[in-house]
């Protein structure tokens, strides 16, 4: 069952978050990815219920009218990019709440937050107040109040924000074991990489207009012929960054190997591209207005 976004528009004053999107996104993990300020959250807290938009339609399935928010609220699980609990709470206490609010049936309430529990690795710690939770524990306990009751769609924003390395890795294997062939997982991210090791799809979006979407393959195959790479002196790597995209540099003992987006597309295959030269690409593109 695909969740299909059509002309979907929200303004805040004179600022457009959304700018008449469209979307059509498969079973499988979905990324957003985009700036701070491209649409990601306003989009997912729409898809959420929690903002209304001003124009488009949502459709995912025959039944849910997303003008009926409260049967659409029990459909889906959602983790905000600022997730809170009341800390007074043990981690099965907090969890029941959200069963409750859920609607949860009380046969299946048991049930459900113990199969969360154990999917999020957070079991031995459910006696535990959520005031004494690691930062890393509580998102966790995000993603595990997110899945209660097996939600078909979940919707995850920024789910590794602030989080180390080890944990980062965890949860994302948290989130490749919730994802099944007919579940659809819509995460945002900033960050690439978290993109790059869990989505089989994403969209790309920058002032609130879609850059992008498709499979993440095509996407990163988008910036073929267009990166460099040069052996730059320090002295000169502000002029360089004058002149070209930079999409990174490793330092070395007098100069810089620079990965740079050349202003021409020549041969393909020079480069090997990712999907960080893409996003790069992309947005220049449409900040400069730059056919590609």
């Amino acid at each position: 069952m695909n969740l299909v976004i059509m002309g979907l528009k929200k303004r805040y004053r004179s600022n457009i978050a959304l700018n008449g999107i469209n979307m059509e996104i498969h079973p499988g993990i979905h990324g957003l990815l985009g700036s701070n300020g491209a649409g990601k959250t306003t989009l997912l807290r729409i898809l959420a219920t929690i903002l209304r938009s001003d124009s488009g339609e949502i459709h995912w399935g025959e039944t849910l009218d997303w003008k009926r928010p409260t049967a659409v609220k029990k459909a889906l699980g959602y983790l905000p990019q600022q997730f809170g609990m009341y800390p007074y709470l043990s981690v099965r206490e907090a969890l029941r709440c959200v069963a409750l609010l859920k609607g949860l049936p009380q046969q299946r309430e048991r049930e459900q937050i113990d199969l969360a529990l154990e999917r999020t690795h957070l079991a031995d710690f459910q006696a535990r107040k959520v005031a004494h939770l690691s930062g890393g524990m509580l998102r966790r306990l995000g993603i595990a109040q997110a899945i209660l009751g097996e939600p078909d769609l979940l919707l995850l924003d920024e789910p590794s924000v602030g989080l180390d390395p080890e944990e980062r890795i965890h949860l994302r294997k948290i989130i490749r074991e919730y994802a099944s062939s007919s579940r659809i997982v819509l995460l945002s991210s900033h960050i690439v990489g978290d993109i790059e090791s869990l989505c089989d799809s994403l969209t790309i979006l920058c002032g609130g207009n879609v850059l992008f979407s498709g499979g993440t393959q095509e996407a990163t195959l988008l910036a073929d012929g267009w990166v460099r790479e040069a052996a730059v002196e320090k002295s000169a790597l502000d002029d360089w960054e004058r002149r070209y995209t930079v999409v990174n540099f490793l330092p070395g003992e007098s100069s810089y190997t620079v990965r740079y987006l050349d202003r021409e597309k020549r041969a393909t295959g020079e480069t090997v591209p990712t999907l960080e030269d893409s996003y790069a690409l992309l947005v220049r593109a449409y900040k400069e207005r730059e056919r590609l």
